[in-house]
């Protein structure tokens, strides 16, 4: 968490009251935040640049920089990592550990209470983000097939591997393999055509409900730039819900570990390989 979807909202958000905005000042008050370059070195070259765009490339939120030249300002949210658009007399808490100045006078807080968020400053957006693996909502149904042709394992961990596709975490991992059916321990190897084309149009359904929907809240950490929850929690089939009902078939939902991630899925609707 934050996943494609949470990731793809804040950018959603931001843009509107971003946009155009100018870069007077930067504080940094939690040094290790800053991945690229040092913390001295970030607040003395984000200064005056105008922020012309906010995109997202996997779970990386990027701001677009311009002055002189361009310039990339490249967020990884991790667990717990958070923006807020406030004023500056609002009390800054101790977890807000960058703090953006704008030339209107408001200030955008970067928050992370577990610390484990990260930014860089780079010229280059392929410097940090080159190694990903195609956007899950980009890429065809016979391109997902060919990359898949090509693994081999067990299907969870390799949704989860950022470099065969970037964004999808172990939340909309879990939801897509509910409804493709597929269990979380299926040899990639092992599965047809069919039920390739079956998880590659998942993965597109829950992404894109998702992010209609502005994410998924499961506790307190994530929440959207206005401090409201994300609605897909409501819609959740498989994360989340051990021992609750399918609801498809209403057999409880069980939960094991793969690969170190907590892992639901349905023992009917999606049966363990033989």
């Amino acid at each position: 968490m934050p996943e494609l979807p949470e990731v793809e909202t804040i950018a959603r958000d931001l843009r509107p009251l971003l946009i155009g905005r100018t870069i007077v000042n930067a504080r940094v008050h939690w040094s290790r935040t800053i991945a690229t370059p040092n913390a001295r070195a970030f607040v003395q070259q984000i200064r005056a640049h105008r922020i012309t765009d906010i995109t997202r490339r996997g779970k990386y939120l990027i701001f677009h920089l311009h002055h002189s030249a361009p310039k990339y300002w490249l967020v990884h949210l991790r667990m717990t990592g958070g923006f807020h658009l406030v004023t500056p007399e609002t009390p800054r808490d101790v977890h807000t550990h960058v703090v953006v100045q704008l030339d209107d006078g408001s200030e955008l807080r970067f928050r992370d209470p577990r610390k484990f968020g990260r930014m860089w400053l780079v010229d280059d957006v392929q410097r940090v983000a080159g190694k990903l693996g195609p956007e899950p909502l980009e890429i065809s149904a016979r391109e997902f097939c060919a990359r898949l042709a090509q693994r081999r394992g067990r299907l969870k961990p390799l949704l989860l591997d950022q470099t065969f596709v970037a964004g999808i975490g172990n939340i909309y991992a879990d939801e897509s393999l509910w409804y493709a059916r597929l269990h979380p321990l299926r040899r990639v190897e092992s599965l047809t055509r069919a039920e390739c084309a079956r998880l590659h149009r998942a993965i597109r359904h829950v992404l894109t409900r998702a992010i209609a929907l502005g994410g998924t809240s499961i506790d307190v950490m994530y929440k959207r730039v206005n401090g409201k929850s994300g609605g897909f929690t409501e819609s959740l089939r498989a994360f989340d819900r051990e021992k609750r009902p399918c609801r498809r078939c209403g057999t409880p939902i069980q939960k094991i570990v793969v690969g170190q991630r907590g892992t639901h899925f349905c023992p009917t609707c999606q049966r363990a390989p033989s």
